[in-house]
């Protein structure tokens, strides 16, 4: 197993000593890449989807940071993501681990075929059964509350939130979280057949916004960085806490112990073509634009 994370995760890159790397991919340098183990798995956080400054979701360099998880051989990939709540029962500050995603608005990005041929990637699950478990487990490690299923919907490319309309049709649609980063990055790696998995942080609700009006924009915004912020520290509890139970370490709780998975990190049946088990014959990697070839370099 080698694990990619996209998560800005501050306190383990720290701790655990992790080293920046520099990917220099077809796409571009990838220059946020920090490499290192975590409970024996070996762990590249990809330290945000884009460079520090603020960037609309249209413009994420996703085929470049795919294609750096590519140079560094990763076969599971966790995303980690900002989103507003739909239902009901997600409020700002809440955690969401997804178990399924729509994304009907399709990204604008050409995605490269493989050998000259065409192939859709299977997505049934949407989601890697193994690493989902992994972070519900981390969950109940660290004692962290996480609504444990939902749906996320890919609203894609608009410079704007989603219309009270537009909010009310997912509602309908038994929709949990909406978001604009999941897709195209979850589509990139399926068709890497990355094993993927991803947690939220939602830093509003659908039921909130609907009184939006009336709130003080500043105290929304201090509320809104404070859920951010909370939400990217218990990202990374949750995942070494899902690690830690990977290994021979004993779990700390009744719970955990109960839920302590095989130590392989690989699914099984009943999921063949899947998540778990690529098509006979179809490569692993896609191949890079232009022929022009792919690497990466260390930085001190």
């Amino acid at each position: 197993m080698k694990l990619g994370v996209v998560l800005r995760a501050e306190n383990l890159i720290r701790e655990k000593e992790f080293r920046h790397n520099r990917v220099v991919t077809p796409y571009g340098p990838v220059d946020r890449i920090f490499s290192g183990a975590l409970h024996g798995v070996e762990t590249h956080f990809l330290y945000g989807r884009f460079p520090g400054r603020r960037t609309p979701s249209w413009e994420i360099p996703y085929q470049a940071n795919q294609s750096a998880f590519d140079e560094l051989d990763v076969d599971h990939q966790i995303g980690t993501f900002v989103v507003g709540g739909v239902d009901k029962a997600v409020r700002g500050g809440d955690l969401v681990v997804p178990h399924d995603l729509i994304s009907f608005s399709g990204p604008g990005i050409s995605l490269p075929p493989r050998d000259n041929r065409f192939s859709n990637a299977h997505v049934v699950p949407a989601f890697c059964p193994l690493l989902r478990s992994l972070l519900l487990r981390g969950a109940r490690e660290t004692g962290t509350a996480v609504h444990e299923s939902g749906v996320y919907f890919n609203f894609y490319g608009f410079a704007r939130i989603e219309t009270d309309a537009e909010l009310s049709l997912m509602e309908k649609l038994g929709v949990r979280l909406v978001g604009q980063t999941l897709d195209p990055e979850f589509t990139l790696a399926r068709l890497r057949r990355r094993h993927y998995a991803a947690i939220a942080v939602a830093i509003d609700s659908y039921h909130d916004m609907k009184n939006e009006a009336e709130q003080d924009p500043d105290v929304f915004r201090a509320r809104s960085r404070q859920a951010i912020a909370d939400g990217r520290e218990h990202f990374e509890r949750i995942i070494e806490a899902g690690l830690a139970t990977l290994g021979d370490a004993p779990p700390r709780s009744a719970a955990a112990r109960a839920s302590r998975p095989a130590t392989t990190a690989t699914c099984s049946p009943p999921f063949p073509r899947t998540c778990c088990e690529p098509l006979p014959g179809a490569p692993g990697r896609l191949p890079a634009p232009s022929g022009r070839a792919a690497g990466r370099a260390a930085v001190p």
